[in-house]
């Protein structure tokens, strides 16, 4: 199997995806550290990937895939995988058609589990893929599309502002929020932000990296790493062979759809395995080749 951080096994020691239980099920503060630190995914983000997916990827791909159909699970690194089959994971698709989200974390009975690390998946989706419009990120943006400059006068703001009196300060990108002048920041930093994919629309994020007029980006709002690490609106493919936000670009995504633009570009980051076998049987093929198959035609499309 292609080496990748390991996922929870479940009480017989297979690994699993058990079944979706409320959040409140764990505290909260268990889901801080799920994900990796960002140096860990400044390191992988630069050459970890390209070198494993040097040896032998295919066949292993392949051998994944068999051993998910037996025991179910998780495998294969997003970053070996985006390695192997290049260009073929990225599309320019409709952000409208986007209206679910797969969360990239859950709680089971083994707990919390972080799902970013892997490309495959066997789990049930059914009760884990909520709609976009009720994630928070998603409505704030939203909002703010339409308030621009204007922000304080968002119910978002007068939320978080409410919050913060209260001793309650909310968390975003990672960070507490607790004074007014961070709560401006903040909101700031995205109305720049959408007031620039308003002029460029969303480009795909080697080139966002590099152009000269991203807003100004108060370091309040956020880190150099975050920066540094984020790559283009991720999407799974479901079991049905439907895309669904996943990962990174909430932010993005609700502002291209705030603003209404039909077209954006996004990174494939996990397929359902049901998905996949489906796709071996109608073209009679291997996993690795039947994934470059599908992708190509999707990307033809």
């Amino acid at each position: 199997m292609i080496p990748s951080s390991p996922p929870r096994s479940g009480k017989d020691g297979r690994q699993t995806t058990g079944s979706v239980l409320s959040p409140s099920v764990a505290s909260a503060p268990s889901t801080r550290h799920l994900r990796p630190g960002l140096v860990a995914q400044a390191l992988e983000h630069l050459f970890l990937p390209s070198i494993a997916a040097w040896f032998a990827f295919p066949q292993r791909f392949d051998r994944a895939v068999a051993q998910l159909a037996q025991d179910g699970g998780r495998a294969v690194s997003p970053r070996q995988a985006a390695a192997y089959f290049g260009g073929s994971l990225f599309l320019e698709i409709d952000p409208r058609n986007l209206t679910h989200r797969l969360d990239e974390k859950y709680v089971d009975d083994d707990g919390w589990h972080w799902i970013g690390e892997s490309f495959l998946d066997a789990g049930d989706w059914q009760d884990r893929l909520p709609l976009l419009q009720r994630s928070p990120a998603h409505r704030e943006i939203v909002e703010i599309c339409r308030t621009r400059e204007n922000f304080r006068d968002g119910g978002r703001y007068r939320t978080y502002l409410r919050q913060i009196g209260d001793g309650k300060p909310p968390r975003r990108n990672g960070q507490t929020i607790d004074t007014v002048d961070k709560l401006d920041a903040y909101f700031r930093y995205y109305a720049d932000l959408i007031d620039n994919i308003e002029r460029t629309g969303i480009l795909p994020r080697n080139r966002f990296q590099r152009a000269t007029n991203t807003g100004r980006q108060p370091r309040r709002a956020r880190s150099f790493w975050q920066d540094f690490v984020e790559r283009d609106i991720g999407v799974a493919i479901d079991k049905d062979g439907r895309l669904v936000r996943h990962t990174s670009g909430k932010h993005r995504l609700a502002a291209a759809i705030g603003l209404g633009l039909d077209k954006v570009p996004v990174e494939i980051r996990m397929v359902h395995l049901g998905w996949l076998q489906a796709e071996m049987q109608k073209r009679r093929l291997p996993a690795s080749k039947a994934l470059a198959a599908a992708l190509a035609e999707r990307g033809a499309g």
